[in-house]
């Protein structure tokens, strides 16, 4: 791989993965105040309401916004600049209308979806999020127009500018409803109003920067496109009908959960509708939303990765097909693993870190594994299709869907929210299979094991050993409050454990002093 190939591909994933990482960490965090301020019901309807927009987000953006930048990727490197113009007017004007009409269905049928999820009173949040289906679609067309044009870093700057207004607004309009005592089901609405804000203010940041650039391509432009909107929807329809439906395993995935999980609980431990709904918001806030930080991650590199390999395989050019292929396996495992053994071996002090008490501690140790298997399935999907195999990996979604929802209904009647996450890491762990599989089958990409997998492990394997000393630090003789000393526990063990895991990784050639140099941040202490 050339020296200029290389560094744009991993200073574009670290710098969309940083920014995921950033914005996932506020997505985490908020959470602690959220639900100490509002409690796990409160929570349980947010998380309905969330599990229902992202799928019907999903739906409506339909996988435009990857085709987009998969496409315009494809163009430039063609010097068709008019078409990569017309594919993003296209694509915008489509997605604006879809957003509207969706907005319109989400909006009706708030009160059935509830009805159908097992509580009523999430019908109010659901419709309090539906507006924010009027702005994000448009959000994601700018993001996939700027990554096409491998513009990664602005892309990046709005996920960080849209989770930082959404956080601030949850926290002092749920701060707010609390004090004057509102009902749960308006203290969730206003909590999902929340997106809506946060979403605005990005539109407004990406704006300038999407002008910006269609001024400079359209100032290239020899030539027009040759093709009608009709023809150029056609062709994003083609790339994004398959890469919507497998966008779709963690929201299919949630959802699964959504609407089984809290009528299994009530049916099977005999728990109430307020408890089964606390244990469901122990499960969806808690557990599986620490695991959103290192699928973030993936999603970062399966993004810069998309339009990467489709410039290789442009050029036919095989050999840097296959090391970009390869450095996003390297890039997903130098994340997964240490995430996956930090989270599993500091379960109980995050849990009561963010949750004053240990409830979720086992299911999130539990789910801790999710973190290596669905980063490994997204990016294998997102390998597939760049591959011209499009399909493929929607059918081991649904494999992997079906072990779970099977799972779901032998596990959770009997062990509760602990039975779902075991259901979780093995849907996802069937999927990740089938998908690596067919990667290696249909591309023929030599693979290096110990790089890919043995030192990422070897490396994780003495952090953890490292970690699991630090906890035997009575933290809590040391700060006698028992939240403030399990935080600063997590504090200490994720610094030591990732300075732990980076230099066992450079000192076993894990990665190399030329990668360092191309990642941001690292990059300004290495020479």
């Amino acid at each position: 791989m050339s020296s200029t190939a290389k560094k744009g591909l991993v200073a574009g994933a670290f710098s969309l993965a940083l920014a995921g990482l950033l914005s996932k960490i506020l997505g985490v965090v908020y959470i602690l105040p959220f639900q100490n301020m509002a409690g796990d019901y409160v929570l349980a309807l947010y998380q309905h309401a969330y599990a229902i927009y992202v799928v019907i987000l999903t739906v409506t953006t339909a996988g435009i916004p990857l085709a987009i930048s998969k496409l315009i990727a494809e163009r430039n490197t063609m010097r068709d600049y008019a078409m990569a113009d017309q594919i993003y007017r296209v694509g915008a004007r489509y997605m604006t209308i879809a957003g509207v009409i969706m907005w319109l269905v989400m909006f009706a049928l708030g009160g059935v979806i509830a009805i159908f999820v097992g509580n009523y009173a999430a019908s109010t949040a659901i419709r309090a999020l539906s507006f924010a289906l009027l702005v994000v679609p448009l959000l994601a067309a700018m993001r996939g127009y700027l990554q096409g044009h491998q513009e990664m870093a602005i892309s990046g700057y709005s996920q960080v500018l849209e989770q930082l207004v959404r956080v601030l607004v949850i926290l002092v309009g749920v701060y707010t409803a609390v004090t004057i005592e509102a009902s749960s089901n308006w203290t969730a609405a206003i909590a999902t109003f929340s997106g809506v804000l946060g979403a605005a203010c990005s539109v407004v940041y990406l704006a300038r920067h999407v002008v910006r650039v269609r001024r400079e391509n359209k100032q290239k432009i020899t030539r027009e496109s040759g093709l009608t909107n009709k023809q150029v929807f056609r062709k994003i329809a083609l790339i994004a009908l398959p890469i919507s439906l497998s966008s779709l395993v963690l929201p299919l995935s949630q959802n699964v959960d959504n609407f089984t999980i809290t009528n299994l609980l009530k049916w099977g431990l005999d728990m109430s509708q307020t408890m089964a709904d606390s244990e469901f918001g122990i499960f969806t806030g808690r557990a599986l939303r620490l695991i959103a930080m290192p699928l973030s991650l993936a999603t970062a590199i399966g993004l810069s990765l998309m339009p990467a390999i489709t410039q290789a395989i442009a050029e036919k050019n095989t050999q840097l097909r296959n090391e970009r292929v390869l450095m996003s396996y390297r890039l997903t495992s130098f994340f997964s693993f240490p995430m996956a053994a930090g989270i599993l071996l500091l379960a109980g002090p995050i849990d009561i870190m963010m949750f004053k008490d240990t409830a979720g501690a086992d299911t999130i140790a539990m789910v801790s594994l999710m973190a290596i298997f669905s980063s490994f399935e997204l990016v294998t999907a997102y390998v597939l299709q760049a591959l011209g195999h499009m399909y493929l990996p929607i059918r081991y979604m649904f494999a992997g869907l079906g072990l779970k929802l099977v799972l779901n209904f032998a596990l959770v009647p009997f062990y509760g929210i602990f039975g779902a996450a075991v259901a979780s890491v093995a849907g996802y762990l069937l999927s990740s299979i089938l998908n690596f599989r067919s990667v290696q089958k249909i591309g023929g990409i030599p693979l290096a094991f110990n790089d890919i997998f043995g030192k990422p492990v070897l490396a994780s394997i003495v952090m953890g050993i490292v970690v699991w000393i630090i906890t035997k630090i009575p933290f809590e003789l040391i700060i006698p409050y028992e939240r403030f000393a399990n935080l600063a526990l997590v504090l200490v063990s994720g610094a030591v454990g990732a300075a732990v895991f980076f230099a066992v990784m450079v000192l076993i050639k894990g990665i190399t002093r030329e990668e360092m140099k191309r990642m941001p941040v690292v990059k300004k202490f290495v020479r």
